[in-house]
């Protein structure tokens, strides 16, 4: 048997080696993480009281998902953890926001309810003094 044929395929081996670990892995971990973070968001309401932040942080992962499909992985899995943090902002202001509302309207509710127990069983307002 020659030399050339021995060499070949540890040559080949090589090559094959090299470019696998030439090549990043897809962050899909990363990715799915923001996108599911996303879709909470959305649930939660942030479209109605926080679409700066969910509008941003759908475009960052746009971009990670493009970045991912250039083969710039680190720069992929950047822009999807920052998409996650929008997108959990967004929730955050969301929830914030409706609770506040919910106090609103608890305190409306305590207000006419005060307003209901001063007035005499006639309907007319008691006299407080």
């Amino acid at each position: 048997m020659s030399a050339h044929f021995r060499i070949f395929p540890l040559l080949l081996a090589l090559v094959v080696a090299a470019a696998c670990a030439g090549t990043p892995e897809r962050p899909v971990e990363e990715l799915t993480r923001a996108r599911t973070l996303i879709e909470q968001a959305e649930k939660t309401g942030a479209q109605q009281h926080a679409a700066a932040e969910l509008e941003r942080a759908r475009s960052k992962l746009a971009a990670a998902e493009t970045a991912a499909s250039d083969g710039a992985v680190e720069t992929a899995r950047q822009l999807a953890a920052e998409a996650a943090l929008d997108a959990e902002y967004a929730s955050a202001l969301a929830a914030a926001s409706e609770s506040r509302h919910a106090a609103e309207e608890l305190e409306k509710s305590v207000e006419a309810l005060r307003q209901e127990a001063g007035r005499n069983p006639d309907g007319s307002a008691r006299n407080p003094g």
